[in-house]
This record gives structure tokens, sequence and C-alpha cells, in this order.
């Protein structure tokens, strides 16, 4: 499941708390980062998270990491889909065993 850092819904909701406006310039000066490393927050091209940065986003737009840690299911997982998953990777097996016998048989 990708999981990466949204923070337009808390930085929106700072700005109609405190109904000001505050870029990402602004942003990155008052938690004390790069506005570089904000970008790479932003986009999820992060090689790894630095929960610091994080938490100093979160202290200026006054939310938790929870708020802005987004985790994106990618598809159902139940136990349905495990076991259709399961059957068809059964019938594969049979399938090339069969082939394999029938192509030896034919030799």
């Amino acid at each position: 499941m990708p999981t990466y850092v949204n923070l337009e819904p808390a930085l929106l909701e700072w700005q109609a708390k405190h109904k000001k406006r505050m870029t990402y310039d602004m942003l990155a000066e008052h938690a004390g980062i790069s506005i570089a490393a904000l970008y790479r927050i932003k986009s999820g091209n992060m090689i790894t998270p630095d929960l610091r940065k994080i938490n100093a986003l979160c202290k200026v737009l006054e939310c938790d990491p929870g708020d802005i840690i987004v985790r994106e299911s990618t598809g159902p997982s139940n136990e349905v889909t495990k076991l259709e998953v399961e059957r068809t990777e059964i019938l594969n097996e049979v399938q090339r065993k069969s082939k394999k016998r029938s192509q030896a048989t034919q030799s």
C-alpha cells in the first residue's frame, strides 16, 4: 500500500482557521526546513521519510502526523480474494504439469 504525505487539507484548514494565506515558502521557513525538502516530502520523492521534518510541518500547521500521512489502498484484500488468487495459482500449476506430460508422451 503506497503511503505519502498530503499537506493540502492541513494547509487549507490552517489558512481558514487563521484567515491568512501561507505559501509553501512560508511553510518551509516556519518549519525550519528547506523548500527542496518540502517539495520532496510533498511529491513523495523522499528516499527515507524524515519524521522530524514531518513533525515540524505538523507543528506549524497545528495538526497531527496522521492528518497528513495517507495510506492508499491497492485493492480489496479479503479472504475471498486471497482464495481466488490461490485457486488461480493452483490451476496454472496443473496446466503447466499437464502440458509437460503431453509433451513427454508425444516425444
